[in-house]
């Protein structure tokens, strides 16, 4: 059976297409496991946490024990001390049987405890093992965010840092390394503890050394992964090109990376519009499978959804990233910037803090949409969007006319300070009803100047590109005409369309439209 691209569960070498990432692989092994370091994998979901414990698992088995369990759905067992314990032990047994350790040692190891279960007579058990093994034992835990919040698990962490700091001195023995998976830095977990009503930051973890090594997918190990699936199915496209695009999109994040090949193997191939792989893998099958994935529902999307709604502070902060486009540093001693890395949204490019991939800020930006979806110009676009298509794609310079329209009777009175945030928004919005359905959007960020944004529209096959600006002056505006010439040579578009949002008292004089021809290429301007 040929392999499968998979975005569920672990992915498997034998069985799915795959990044190579066995160069990564032997970096954990070389720089922590071999020596002798306790280390979380904290990134966001579905960024390849539990394929990649699996794969360092089948990496170590050689020279040492590893027993790979999981903390997800331990239940209320796990809030008693003897329960969590009996678990560990229970757990560990089933991986250790596994291996050629000793039956002698493994059925000390699991045997029942004589009275009550507690943390020092599992650490004492540790010891045992761990000192007779004819092996080093390396203990990985998965999903660590189930108990995290839990105080008896810091107690636990508690105790194999404990354990570590003699071991180092040479008073203890206990496993070679400790690597916990999960979302959150478990170093700097905050619980609320049940003693008071504080929330306080402890650190059992303190021991943990630095996780910096990149899980993210790049663009040309992508190339070497489609050239895999090309050659088996007997293909015929450009992987360079679509791995490149793919990692536009994604920025090597694994399961949009995965889905988008998912999609458009498995969904595309099959529309009565493709037909076959061969049709799929066109830039129109793959503008097919980003319009896809973005409406879809899946868990990443639907995380990220209730995760906004119960942190007002965390989404006003991506409003500000992703629609007003402010300058804010990457500093991951902010808690919001922290918390918006660690779920895999927010990224760092050139100092500042940025939307991590397109998918996410398109994603985000239609959450934001959706919220307006009663408001006046998102109505008026809905009422007039057949007026603004023709049978090859858009009618963009009809949609610029309209939106001005709109825009001039319905946001008259509001303050220029509300118009200068919302100005893109408001745009978006009237936007999203005329491409919905048959295409998508996203935004190319000027990243020290984020009063400047041109905004991609791929609609039918064919890519419109438009800035968004704010007004502040014509030497400014000539910028603008500058560099969007330059995005419509690197898309190679002949027309763009340049939309300023003016706030000057002499307003009246500046507005309306007009066409400039600049190096070879048509500009329409248009100022409201």
């Amino acid at each position: 059976m040929p392999k499968k691209f998979n975005t569920t569960a672990i992915c498997i070498p034998e069985r799915h297409y795959m990044v190579n990432t066995s160069n990564r692989i032997q970096q954990i092994v070389e720089e922590l496991v071999e020596q002798n370091k306790y280390f979380t994998i904290n990134r966001a979901r579905q960024y390849g946490k539990t394929t990649t414990l699996f794969r360092l698992k089948a990496a170590l088995q050689t020279d040492y024990y590893v027993a790979k369990i999981s903390f997800e759905g331990l239940g209320e067992t796990a809030r008693y001390e003897s329960g969590l314990v009996q678990i560990f032990v229970e757990e560990v047994g089933k991986q250790l049987r596994r291996t050629s350790l000793k039956k002698e040692l493994l059925d000390g190891w699991c045997e029942p405890f004589t009275e009550n279960a507690s943390l020092t007579a599992l650490g004492n058990r540790i010891t045992e093992l761990c000192a007779e093994s004819d092996r080093e034992i390396v203990l990985m835990i998965d999903e660590v965010d189930a108990v995290s919040n839990n105080k008896l698990f810091l107690n636990f962490l508690g105790m194999l840092r404990r354990k570590y700091i003699s071991s180092n001195e040479g008073e203890d023995t206990t496993f070679k390394s400790v690597i916990l998976a999960g979302v959150y830095d478990i170093k700097n977990v905050q619980i609320k503890m049940r003693t008071d009503e504080e929330h306080q930051y402890n650190s059992p973890w303190n021991i943990s050394a630095d996780f910096d090594i990149d899980l993210s997918f790049h663009a040309d190990e992508i190339a070497v992964m489609l050239n895999e699936y090309r050659d088996d199915y007997a293909l015929d496209f450009d992987t360079a090109w679509f791995a490149g695009q793919i990692y536009n999109y994604t920025s090597g994040y694994p399961f949009l990376v995965s889905r988008l090949c998912w999609l458009l193997d498995e969904k595309v191939s099959r529309d009565p519009d493709f037909g076959t792989r061969r049709a799929a893998w066109t830039q129109a099958g793959f503008l097919r499978a980003v319009k896809l994935i973005l409406k879809e529902q899946n868990t990443l999307f639907d995380d990220l959804n209730k995760k906004l709604d119960s942190n007002k502070q965390l989404k006003n902060l991506v409003y500000q990233i992703a629609v007003c486009r402010k300058n804010v540093p990457f500093n991951l001693n902010d808690n919001l910037v922290k918390l918006g890395f660690m779920f895999g949204w927010l990224k760092e490019l050139n100092g500042m803090t940025v939307i991590s991939n397109r998918i996410f800020e398109t994603i985000i930006c239609d959450k934001l949409i959706q919220e307006k979806t009663t408001s006046r110009i998102y109505q008026a676009a809905d009422l007039e969007k057949y007026q603004m298509k023709t049978a090859s794609g858009l009618n963009m310079d009809e949609i610029i006319d309209r939106f001005a329209a709109h825009y001039k009777s319905i946001y008259a009175d509001r303050t220029s300070d509300f118009l200068e945030n919302e100005g893109r928004l408001i745009f978006l919005t009237f936007l999203k009803p005329i491409i919905n359905g048959s295409g998508n959007y996203y935004m190319e960020p000027e990243l020290f100047d984020k009063t400047r944004t041109d905004i991609v529209v791929d609609y039918q096959g064919r890519q419109y590109i438009i800035e968004a600006k704010i007004w502040h002056g014509e030497s400014y505006e000539q910028t603008g005409r500058e560099q969007l010439c330059g995005y419509l040579k690197r898309y190679n578009q002949p027309v763009g369309w340049l939309l300023s949002f003016c706030f000057n008292a002499k307003k009246e004089k500046l507005t309306g439209t007009r066409t400039i021809e600049m190096d070879g290429k048509m500009i329409r301007e248009t100022v409201v």
